[in-house]
């Protein structure tokens, strides 16, 4: 943004090339938006297919139990890490990850006074 912030104050004061510096934002500005749009885009279609490894994954370690999956959202990060909590288990919250195409317990969350989870 402080690209065509800046253009646009010089295009206030320096009035000949102001229909250039003008159209300079507006390109600018298209392909920043382009660019976020994109990235979101391939976050979540990244995410979408880390998400059916880890299902096809407890599908085949867990054939009996049940699960919600969700993004797993941390401050600071896109992340495409799968959030899984178990129907029987809803007290903790697992994360997995995908490296080198493996299905990987990245680690678990507990609530308060829950001391162990069932699965590791």
């Amino acid at each position: 943004m402080l690209p065509i912030f800046i253009l646009l104050i010089v295009s206030f004061f320096w009035k000949k090339a102001r229909l250039i510096l003008l159209i300079f934002a507006i390109i600018i500005s298209s392909l920043e938006t382009f660019y976020v749009l994109y990235r979101q885009d391939a976050l979540l279609h990244e995410w979408y297919m880390n998400e059916a490894a880890v299902i096809n994954y407890l599908k085949d370690t867990y054939p009996d139990d049940q699960w919600v999956s969700r993004r797993a959202i941390r401050s600071g990060k896109n992340s495409t890490d799968v959030e899984i909590i178990f129907i029987d288990e809803p007290e903790a919250t697992y994360f997995y990850e995908i490296t080198g195409g493996r299905v990987n317990l990245a680690g678990y969350s507990l609530e308060d006074g829950y001391e162990t989870p069932k699965r590791k």
